[in-house]
């Protein structure tokens, strides 16, 4: 018997006297009055009114098929005291939910019978306290012990800390809360939203992750464990799905089913079944598209088929009473993650694709249909105690979606060269992005000193890149430290089986690691969880020293910040190899170290050795100058550079640059071995010169806006000093008509784009030839290759007139995808006409917008990194209009992606004043997005510190270190006529 069940059988004490109101005679209505316990009055019914359901869910047969099929009475587990923090003695048994939109006036009308047992006598004198947030309070009334009579309650809300507070004037072990309220459907994405697209709308619930409060009062924490059900009213849609199955000879009425709130979703829509991937998995959109979804169900399919064995957790098995369906939708307005069971949405800019496209879009779209599909495991059956231990269900879901993406992207024969390479992929967008963000001043701890129970730290913590990216980056390190069968896996399984439906948090992460793991035999770590400490509760990692010694290596280690760190001691897995005999394809440790030691080989005057095989440790290396120089003569010479991995290349330079900008290695260093990438042509360095080269780009550009004396194309000297292997190799025109290997075309869409946007001639020259449809005069050439659009689209739009944005229009007017949508989008940010730009901006929050939600996001996030001057636009727009862009983005979660992003590119005293006076501006309008503005501003000025130190030296040696050649000017003046003449 649950403790609900006990509770209603205690005896209750009444301590006021009042006249009852006799539930038989009443029903209530859509615009009821509260009463007041002191003057009880009966409320009147009306014909069209809904009847009160007051019968107790308590025992109900959901209840007991789930308990049957579990063999831990999971919603009454020991994990739940630790949920009570608003107020602490209460217990939600469940919840009914009544919900009607008013989709044309962007409100909806909702009733909330909630049961709740009072488990601490010494509270019950105590006020009731729900979560709400933008909700309208109308009416409160409740019954005792499941009792037949409704009493009002006085109430209140405290919008402020978005609380309701119930005083009932009684004394009891047990109510059932009766509550009626009005809210908001217009922040899409989140809650309970309407979305549109052109010639339709659709209604969705999103509850993730503090959600639920706008959409009905509740105690909104991921340890809850209610039985909830909810019902829609006013449905005009064809079709209404969520998490479970309609009741039975209902159309909108849903059984319930029980977990916490921020687990639930619903999409009542008209969207087409568009395709069938497997069986039982419906993928829908909009009416209207063609030829776009082969390539998400062909992943679709194979991703469901392979995570319910790499999980053994069949997905139709999960719990009684589960939606029969898994529908998955892509969503044409808003991208945003999801983690209700059986409805999964996905922006469709990140789904469907042409036959023929950009292999970036497809590189994000395997990743997140994964990621979506793997949450529903990792995030549903399995979530987290706090939001602190976010980290495991994310890390575990990321960590599951790229291993089924490098499965899908496996070709055993390895002559599927369109394919990508995953590990490739893994190490330059997850790894080094994560050393990136951990190194920053405001880097957030992989898991919090204390549990999470505001709404903005909630936000903050869970929706940090640096949280998304570190999980896996671990997970793949601790992969090859703990042994050659993955025990991440079996850790996965172990929770999926072992604590299916209940909550994790880090220990039981570790326990299921051990499981299998311990006494395996493998002998790298003592002690698992003694081992994670240092990893996920502090910020930063290690910095390996490695210096040359007589006969060998001495190694040493610290603590690596772009602020200073308090030192620490890491177990890090060493790997390492030399040019006497290189071997990149064996990354198992050869020790563990967490102290100095002197590694004993033979090295030749010429011969370099290597740490961190392909980059899979979770950590950086600095070498001595005598090292150093050993390595960047290897990089230099064309031939010794093809021994050294790819990824390892990409390695040096990402460390580089980043021990340069924390002052651990002389830019002169840095400088060097980059200058070695113009014999480069792999992704991987190149993807690592871009991130950080960019960062310098970006400061550079601010100092020359500053200053006119200086070179205003300063930068683009390490362009040219930097590209010429590509410009030989892959050029700027790829031949249409043949098929070349993936990671190869996404290697020169990647370089182009840089390359354009520092001024280098050739560049611009190409994209003038690419432009225009040599056809149709006028029009934009449809046959330009997807990968290098942006590149040619931006530069046009930076350089030409009028008529290019014209023709952009027009071929937005006709462009198929979402995707290439967004890509003309983003392009048109690079416009330098302060004009257009403050127009475009505008338009991002006109009522009647052209651009749906996440289109808005892009285009300002485009206008912000396109220029300086485009980025002062954006800060002086965002802080006169910062309630505007919240309410027209997508709410605050959207909000503060922009502000941590705008953070970065806020390069210059110029543009960080501005900055910092929006952010400590008294009315900056900011509110609950206070904390992250404050987090990003840290990153600004430390920024502005990095440029008092180092723009200087970076000036100055790129000055006078660019050997600009004779033939190198002569060639960039005859392509500045060729496009003058272009241009007439």
């Amino acid at each position: 018997m649950g403790v609900f069940n006990i509770c209603v059988l205690l005896t209750v004490l009444v301590v006021v006297s009042g006249k009852p109101i006799d539930l038989k005679n009443i029903a209530t209505t859509d615009n009821v009055a509260s009463v007041s316990i002191d003057n009880f009055k009966s409320i009147e019914s009306t014909d069209d009114a809904a009847p009160v359901n007051i019968e107790s869910n308590n025992g109900t047969e959901a209840d007991n098929e789930l308990n049957a099929n579990n063999e831990t009475n999971w919603g009454y587990d020991s994990t739940r005291s630790l949920r009570n923090q608003i107020r602490p003695g209460i217990i939600i048994g469940s919840y009914a939910v009544e919900l009607t939109p008013n989709v044309n006036a962007g409100t909806f009308f909702g009733r909330a019978i909630i049961e709740i047992s009072i488990t601490d006598a010494a509270t019950r004198e105590d006020p009731i306290m729900l979560y709400v947030r933008d909700l309208d309070i109308s009416s409160v009334t409740f019954s005792i012990l499941g009792g037949s009579i409704l009493y009002a309650a006085d109430y209140d809300v405290d919008d402020d800390d978005g609380i309701l507070e119930i005083e009932t004037g009684f004394i009891a072990t047990s109510y059932n809360f009766h509550i009626e309220y009005t809210g908001s459907l217009s922040v899409v994405g989140k809650g309970f939203f309407a979305g549109s697209y052109d010639g339709g709308t659709y209604v969705a619930m999103n509850l993730h992750p503090t959600n639920a409060r706008r959409v009905f009062p509740c105690m909104d924490e991921p340890t809850e464990v209610s039985i909830i059900s909810f019902t829609f009213n006013n449905m005009e849609y064809t079709n209404l799905v969520s998490n479970s199955l309609l009741e039975e000879n209902s159309v909108n009425q849903f059984r319930a089913l029980q977990g916490p709130p921020h687990l639930w979703g619903m999409v009542g829509h008209n969207f087409a079944n568009i395709n069938i991937p497997i069986a039982n998995v419906l993928l829908h959109s909009r009416p209207g598209l063609f030829n776009q979804d082969s390539q998400a169900a062909a992943a679709i399919n194979f991703y469901f088929t392979n995570l319910n064995e790499w999980t053994n957790k069949p997905y139709f098995e999960i719990l009684l009473n589960q939606n029969t369906n898994l529908n998955i939708f892509a969503l044409p307005d808003i991208s945003t993650d999801w983690h209700a069971l059986s409805t999964i949405g996905i922006w469709e800019g990140n789904m469907f694709m042409e036959i023929t496209h950009s292999i970036k879009q497809r590189k994000t779209a395997l990743f997140e249909i994964a990621n979506a599909m793997a949450r529903q495991w990792f995030g549903f059956v399995v979530f987290p105690e706090n939001w602190r231990h976010e980290w495991v269900t994310n890390g575990l879901a990321s960590y599951a979606a790229y291993e089924m993406m490098r499965l899908f992207q496996n070709d055993p024969t390895g002559l599927d060269v369109t394919l990508l390479d995953v590990n490739t992929l893994f190490v330059t967008d997850v790894i080094q992005e994560s050393l990136l963000l951990d190194a920053y001043v405001n880097a957030p701890a992989l898991e919090p000193e204390n549990d999470l129970f505001e709404e903005d730290e909630i936000r903050d913590h869970i929706h940090s890149k640096l949280v998304k990216y570190k999980a896996p980056a671990l997970m793949r390190m601790m992969r090859i430290v703990l042994g050659e069968q993955d025990f991440i896996q079996s850790a996965g399984r172990a929770l999926l089986n072992g604590r299916a439906l209940q909550t994790v948090n880090s220990f039981y992460f570790i326990d299921a690691v051990n499981s299998d793991w311990f006494g395996s035999g493998n002998n790298n770590v003592d002690d698992l969880e003694e081992y994670l400490e240092d990893w996920i509760y502090n910020t930063g990692y290690p910095l390996l020293h490695v210096g040359m010694r007589q006969g060998g290596v001495l190694i040493t280690q610290e603590r690596f910040g772009f602020a200073n760190l308090e030192h620490r001691s890491y177990l890090i897995p060493i790997t390492y190899t030399t040019s006497v005999n290189p071997d990149f394809n064996n990354y198992e440790p050869v020790m563990m170290s967490d102290a100095t030691v002197t590694l004993n080989f033979f090295l030749d005057e010429e011969d370099w050795v290597l740490f961190n095989i392909q980059g899979q440790g979770y950590y950086r290396v600095n070498y001595d100058n005598e090292l150093w120089e050993r390595i960047i003569e290897a990089l230099e010479d064309p031939d010794r550079r093809e021994e050294i991995h790819p990824l390892n290349r990409a390695t040096l330079i990402d460390d580089a640059l980043n021990l340069a900008r924390a002052g651990n290695l002389d830019y002169d260093i840095a400088f060097r071995v980059v200058l070695t990438m113009e014999h480069e042509t792999e992704y991987a360095p190149w993807k690592a010169f871009v991130r950080n080269m960019d960062f310098l780009r970006h400061h550079l550009v601010a100092l020359v806006s500053e200053d006119e004396d200086l070179d205003q194309d300063i930068y683009l000297r390490m362009v040219r000093r930097t590209i010429g292997a590509v410009e030989r190799e892959l050029g700027f025109y790829p031949d249409i008509t043949l098929s070349e290997p993936a990671m190869q075309t996404l290697t020169r869409g990647l370089v182009m784009d840089h390359a354009c946007r520092a001024n280098y001639q050739p560049c611009i020259a190409a994209a003038v030839d690419w432009f225009y449809d040599p056809d149709n005069s006028g029009v934009v050439n449809p046959n330009i290759p997807h990968e290098i659009r942006p590149a040619v689209y931006c530069t046009m739009v930076r350089e030409g007139d009028d008529d290019v944005i014209s023709a952009l229009y027009a071929r937005l007017d006709i462009e198929p995808t979402m995707y290439e949508r967004s890509v003309i989008l983003e392009s048109l940010a690079c416009s330098q006409d302060d004009g257009f730009i403050r127009t475009y901006l505008e338009e991002t929050l006109a009522v009647n917008s052209p651009w749906s939600v996440e289109e808005r996001n892009r285009i300002f996030m485009a206008v912000v990194r396109s220029s300086f001057d485009n980025a002062f636009n954006a800060i002086n727009f965002i802080s006169m209009r910062t309630m505007e862009i919240r309410n027209m983005y997508g709410g605050a979660e959207k909000l503060e992606a922009i502000i941590h992003e705008m953070a970065e590119y806020m390069a210059g005293f110029f543009l960080a004043t501005e900055y910092r006076i929006w952010v400590n501006a008294q009315n900056n309008n900011l509110d609950d997005s206070q904390l992250t503005a404050l987090r990003a501003l840290e990153q600004v000025n430390a920024n502005l510190d990095w440029e008092t130190a180092h723009m200087d030296y970076v000036y100055e040696w790129i000055d006078e270190n660019s050997s600009s050649t004779t033939v190198i000017s002569i060639v960039a003046l005859c392509l500045s006529i060729m496009i003058a003449i272009l241009n007439q």
